[in-house]
This record gives C-alpha cells, structure tokens and sequence, in this order.
C-alpha cells in the first residue's frame, strides 16, 4: 500500500511536519485565495507584518500595522482575529477585522472598509495580543522542557486565514526583528557559506508553548494542564528553577495537584521553600499530603519551625501525625530517610489472600518490590519479593516463602551504613525497627542514590 501523502492544505496535519520540511512543500502550493496578493500556504513572520502600511478601500493610507489579535481558544493553530494599527505615533491603536481585510501584499495591507477606525478597539476576552502578550515573553517549550524566549512568530497563510503555527526562538529572529538579516546574512555567507545559523530553525510549535507571563492572564491554553503534568518532574523542577519567583508561581499554580507535588519532590530546598512561599496554607498542605512522606518531612524540616506548624496545622491529622514522627529524625539518618508507607502483611495467609492485601495497599504505596510480614505487636517477622508471592501456589501458605531480612535498620543508622547495606545485599529496600524490633519504615533504593549523590 502506498504511503499516505498529508494534506498540506490542512494545517492541522502540519503538526506532523518538521516546520523545515512543512515550509518546502507548503512553498510550492498555490489556489484561488480570497486575499490577493498572497500565494496559498506560504509562511510569513510577525516581523515582517509590522509596520506594514494599511490602505482604505481608494487606496488611501490609513495607519500602519502594530498588533495582531489571534483566537486564543484555538490552542493549534490559532486564526488572526483582527489586526491593530496606529494612525499617527501618538494615537490610539485601532482595531479592524481580519475579515475586513481584502489584500495581503509584499508592501502593503488593504482592507474594504474604515468605519471600524472610527471607534475605540474593543478586544474580545479569548483574544491573545501578539505585539503585548507573547513576543518577548518567556514560555515554556512543553515538549523540549525548555524555557524559550519568542523571539518572532511563525503565520501560515492558508485559504485567506492568517494562522500562528509556530514560536521562533532562535538567535536570527532578533536579527530579522531589528532589521538588520539582510546584512548579518550576507556577512555570514561570505564568511562561512554552510553556517548552521545561515540554515537552522529554531522553531517551537504553538501547540507546545505554555506562557509564564503573570502580566497577562489572557495568555492561557486549554492544554495547558494536561500538557504540563506529562512532563517528567525532575524536568518541570529545571524548568521553574530558570524563572522568577512571579513567574514560577503563575506556572506551579497551574499543575494538577498529583504533578505539583512530584514536582516539590524533585526540586531543591531552596526552590521548594519559594514554591511553598507562593501557595496558601491549605494548597500547600494538599501539596505536602501527596508528597511522598519522607520528602514531605525532609521539606518541613527545611522550614522556618513556625512555618511547619502552620502547614502540619492545616493538614490531616493522620498524614500530619506522619511526618510530626518522621521529623523526630535528623534527615542525614535511617530514621529521616525512611517512608512510613510499605507493604506490610500480619499474620500466615495464603498467597492468594496474601497478593488480594497487596493490592489493597498499592494504591497508596510507591514502591511495591518488597513485602514486610509482621506480628500482632508490629514487630518485624521477614520479608518476601513480590515476584516470590506471583511464582507461588495461590492456595499455599505465605510463611514458607518469608524470609529473615539480612540488614534491618536501626533509626540512627548513617546514609553511608545504609548504602554499604544495601549494596552488599543488593536490595531495593530495608526496614527500619526500633530497638524493641517494631517496623517503623523502609528506606528504598532512591533514597539511598541520593543521599549517596548528595555526600
């Protein structure tokens, strides 16, 4: 079967171009526009609209280009809306619909009629400013997890529509923007004929920015949420470590509760203090409550003491008993590396009620490779492997697969004793007992590396 071509009338089927390879075959398509002056599919940038001239319907001139509105609830490739002109230096910017305008040319705009000019602009709430709301701006490349720059836009011309496909981000678009391309490239060709800056495009598709502008609540995309919460947290913790504190706080303010406080997870002491800083109390100890419990009291204890009683105040009595128990510990010890939450089994069940329990239990466990058998009295029996429980006879007993731990922990132990234990035994987990033996917690794997990482 052949291989379907993508329409490349369709702008919705760009998004599975590279921007280079869309504009080579976009370049070579022509129709019947209802616009003149412009070939169909072609590529433009905002740099090259502004300060164009806008001529009335006899050709007079009217103003010059300064803005263009585009539909902010189309998070793909957003239309032009209405495009913004100032008569003189000093008037007010006017507004006129795009669908007014009947010639898009090389030099120049013409528009069909000025009764609009006549009016102040009335900007609707879903339009985005182009000129106000996103050249200059910070965004975040949701795809790269990169904090990009717009340094100019990309607008695909497609069946008379203006539309925003893609952020340049790169270093020529400044140069374009002050007007100095001309030169600069033909200084580079002479100098270095195959200069990637002479070829390289550094374009970010609109679909994939998500603005940390505070100045501008219009600047929001519908896939904002769910976009950003698919970015892996240690990137998100990059990410919002470049910003400012404003603009950290608009960004983090606009994660799901489950991404947020993954993200807490990852980030360092300082930039978990300043996100914290940015929340109200109650948000904040939802944050805290998600948390893995032994990165919850790590950052507790990284607070000012009147500060964690506030959190641990507006928090849940069982998950703020929790951590009120883990910040007994110094964080450089067993005790204040362990989770509370583990798979834990009392008493001699069969398999099957055994792996029915575990299940139970891993909802609100992260870390499942180990399962703890205790007594009546809390106190550590053994352990068995998960995979020990899935090769077993469902109807046979647990007590023969349950073996004594070789390196249970004491609260007290260094991170340097518990990784040689670890090592040596190679496991993914050890339980924590009290000198009475009573199972407390377990330090896993992670936690080891980055205590070990950390010195």
């Amino acid at each position: 079967m052949a291989k379907r071509n993508p329409r490349v009338d369709d702008p919705f089927e760009l998004e599975r171009l590279d921007a280079s390879v869309a504009t080579t075959m976009l370049s070579a398509v022509s129709g019947n526009p209802s616009i003149a002056s412009r070939p169909d599919g072609g590529f433009l940038f905002f740099s090259e609209l502004v300060g164009l001239p806008i001529l009335g319907p006899k050709g007079e001139k009217l103003g010059r280009l300064v803005d263009l509105w585009i539909d902010g609830s189309d998070p793909a490739y957003p239309p032009v809306r209405a495009i913004a002109i100032r008569r003189r230096r000093k008037d007010q910017v006017r507004r006129i619909a795009w669908s007014d305008v009947v010639e898009l040319g090389q030099r120049h705009l013409r528009v069909r009629r000025v009764e609009e000019l006549l009016r102040p602009p009335q900007r609707m709430p879903n339009e985005i400013s182009v000129a106000e709301d996103v050249i200059d701006r910070q965004l975040v490349d949701t795809n790269g997890a990169k904090v990009r720059r717009a340094n100019d836009l990309h607008f695909l011309f497609l069946r008379g529509e203006l539309r925003l496909a893609h952020v340049d981000v790169g270093f020529r678009a400044l140069i374009r923007r002050v007007g100095f391309q001309a030169w600069v490239d033909g200084a580079v060709r002479t100098v270095k004929p195959k200069a990637r800056y002479l070829t390289e495009e550094n374009f970010v598709r609109w679909k994939n920015v998500q603005s940390v502008s505070t100045s501008s609540p219009r600047l929001r995309l519908d896939v904002t949420r769910s976009t950003l919460a698919k970015i892996h947290p240690a990137d998100l913790a990059e990410i919002l470590a470049d910003l400012n504190h404003p603009q950290r706080a608009a960004l983090f303010g606009q994660l799901p509760k489950e991404a947020a406080a993954w993200t807490l997870e990852e980030a360092d002491a300082e930039l978990q203090r300043d996100l914290l800083s940015s929340l109200k109390a109650d948000k904040a100890a939802d944050l805290l409550e998600a948390m893995e419990p032994d990165e919850a009291a790590d950052l507790l204890g990284e607070l000012p003491a009147h500060e964690s009683a506030k959190l641990l105040a507006a928090m849940h009595r069982k998950e703020a008993t929790q951590l009120q128990q883990l910040l007994q510990y110094p964080p450089n010890v067993a005790g204040g590396m362990m989770t509370p939450d583990f798979l834990k089994i009392s008493g001699n069940p069969t398999v099957e009620q055994a792996l029915r329990e575990i299940r139970s239990q891993a909802k609100s466990v992260k870390y499942i490779h180990d399962v703890f058998i205790i007594d009546s009295e809390g106190k550590l029996v053994g352990s068995a492997t998960l995979r020990d429980l899935l090769l077993a006879d469902p109807s046979k007993l647990l007590s023969p697969l349950v073996k004594q731990h070789p390196a249970p922990l004491d609260p007290q132990d260094s991170p340097q004793r518990v990784a040689e234990l670890a090592a040596k035994y190679k496991l993914l987990s050890l339980p924590v007992q009290t000198q009475d033996g009573k199972l407390v917690g377990v330090v896993t794997v992670d936690d080891v590396l980055e205590h070990t990482l950390d010195g």
